[in-house]
């Protein structure tokens, strides 16, 4: 007889965590929350969360930001939710219901890898097992997120093959042929969606959950670093019992290797341009500086780091985003021959000689000779002041853009018109051509945009290389001067990457600089010349 299938949202929670300890894991516990069943003889809490009463967003827009306000007798709505924590083992599940369940764990006791390790350790033990989705991030291109649908199922090993270097997996759909505890599971970070499997007689299920919690954690308990290994290619994160010595460690190092630390934010696509001010305790600040936030908390605990909140303001001084100091802090330091490196709150693992091989291809492209005199800084930071109180959403980089090809006597191609199409595929030269040297700008924004940047380099060159009559009849359309057309047989060609920074450091993620490592080595390959600089005091 088929088995019923019943799908859970199921998630771990960190080692050494007491059942009775609610107020350890659940977040803001109150006693009066918990919900009485049957437990039998298991340890369990089913705790609720309630929303508060409020009008459907909807009429709430429509009243300040359409037609004004008006009344009304729509119904309010009240969210809710119920999470299942029970015992296994000596660790604890909980189980998510309804839209505010997981607003009942504490976030900062989550096990973070159990869903994806264990997914990904399914596959590998079961030879029956096999993958119908996977998601991952490239952190090479723009970065990408990759979708991937088999129309068959495939084998790990085929799924590892087709990764690109620095992909990691962020989630795993597996299905099961042989198990009799589950059919499919969906692994994520932080969580597992399971299809568990129960005969007739086990329905309601609480009762026969456990054993199959068990198995789950059996599995998740035997992942290797061979099975981490196969998630990633190139970088890999530290599960918290691996990342406990080097958290123990932060707060000193913050104090003796503070060049090695930086605060950014930790969401790699992030759109920055929203956020009017940044609020750090009782002080408003114009960027996440960590010299800042350590003249406040000159030495902050590990448990100080991840309660501490940073919050990003829009214009009106609502929060729209809100991140804990721990979350927006990123460094890089060497143990033991390896190099770790700390980013929106997890560690992850670099082998020296990769570290090494890309932190020297970063250092050896970087032009400090080029200088933009003073007097032209003065003349941008005027244009971009007399703009601004005609629009306040002014692109400053076309303004930096426009004086920059005015003082080195090059031409603009940072306009829509002057994008060049070749087979269809249309793109922009650069920002700035000067004789042999395309100048790529952008404002540093973040890694996302700046990865951006570094694609954009890289796609113009490659057309060049690729169709060179082609590429320079399409360019040579917006250059008057016939002595400065390019030429059809490039020689000595430099793409050359400008950032405008207006942060306290020159910086760069090693996620970006494995983005940016990737195009220097391609385009090096095609003989183009690579040089990066920054620029400072501009706006």
């Amino acid at each position: 007889m088929a088995k019923k299938k019943i799908k859970l949202n199921v998630v771990l929670l960190k080692n050494n965590l007491n059942i009775a300890a609610p107020e350890t894991f659940i977040e803001n516990y109150r006693q009066d929350n918990e919900i009485n069943f049957n437990k039998g003889d298991l340890n369990a809490i089913l705790y609720k969360k309630l929303g508060s009463y409020s009008e459907p967003k909807w009429v709430e827009n429509l009243k300040n930001k359409i037609v004004g306000n008006f009344a009304s007798d729509f119904p309010s709505n009240q969210s809710s939710g119920v999470t299942l924590f029970i015992e296994v083992q000596n660790r604890i599940f909980a189980i998510n219901f309804g839209t505010l369940g997981r607003f009942n764990i504490n976030k900062n006791v989550i096990e973070k890898t159990f869903g994806i390790y264990t997914a990904n350790k399914l596959l590998n033990n079961d030879l029956t097992a096999t993958i119908k989705s996977a998601y991952s991030r490239v952190n090479e291109t723009n970065p990408v997120n990759k979708q991937r649908q088999y129309g068959a199922d495939i084998s790990n090993d085929q799924l590892f093959l087709s990764m690109e270097d620095n992909e990691a997996l962020k989630e795993l759909a597996v299905i099961s042929y042989a198990s009799e505890d589950f059919s499919r599971m969906i692994g994520k970070y932080s969580s597992l969606n399971v299809q568990f499997l129960f005969n007739d007689t086990e329905i309601p299920c609480f009762q026969y959950l456990q054993p199959k919690l068990s198995r789950l954690l059996d599995i998740y308990n035997s992942v290797s670093t061979n099975d981490i290994k196969k998630l990633f290619k190139g970088i890999y994160p530290l599960n918290s019992t691996e990342s406990q010595d080097l958290n123990a460690q932060l707060p000193n190092k913050l104090i003796i290797s503070t060049d090695a630390f930086f605060l950014f934010e930790p969401e790699i696509d992030y759109d920055f341009s929203l956020v009017a001010a940044i609020k750090i305790g009782d002080e408003l600040y114009d960027e996440l500086s960590l010299s800042d936030y350590l003249s406040k908390n000159p030495q902050p605990s590990f448990e100080v780091l991840n309660e501490d909140k940073v919050l990003f303001l829009n214009e009106d001084e609502d929060v729209i985003k809100e991140w804990s100091i721990l979350e927006c802090l990123y460094g890089e330091i060497e143990e033991n021959n390896t190099n770790y490196i700390l980013s929106g709150g997890e560690w992850f693992e670099v082998s020296k000689d990769k570290y090494d091989r890309i932190s020297h291809a970063i250092d050896e492209i970087i032009d400090t000779e080029f200088v933009i005199p003073d007097r032209i800084k003065e003349n941008i930071r005027e244009a971009i002041e007399q703009a601004l109180t005609q629009n306040p959403k002014i692109n400053k980089e076309n303004i930096f853009n426009t004086h920059l090809s005015n003082h080195i006597h090059g031409y603009l191609f940072d306009e829509a018109a002057k994008q060049i199409n070749l087979y269809e595929d249309r793109f922009e030269v650069c920002d700035v051509l000067h004789q042999n040297s395309f100048f790529h700008v952008k404002y540093n924004y973040g890694a996302s945009v700046l990865s951006h940047l570094f694609n954009q380099g890289y796609v113009s060159a490659k057309s060049y290389a690729e169709f060179t009559s082609k590429y320079a009849e399409a360019v040579n359309v917006h250059i008057p001067d016939v002595a400065n057309h390019l030429s059809h047989q490039p020689d000595n060609v430099t793409v050359h990457y400008l950032i405008l920074n207006e942060k306290s450091q020159d910086r760069l993620t090693f996620f970006s600089k494995m983005a940016l490592e990737d195009k220097i080595r391609t385009l090096q390959a095609m003989r183009f010349n690579v040089k990066l600089t920054w620029v400072r005091d501009m706006y």
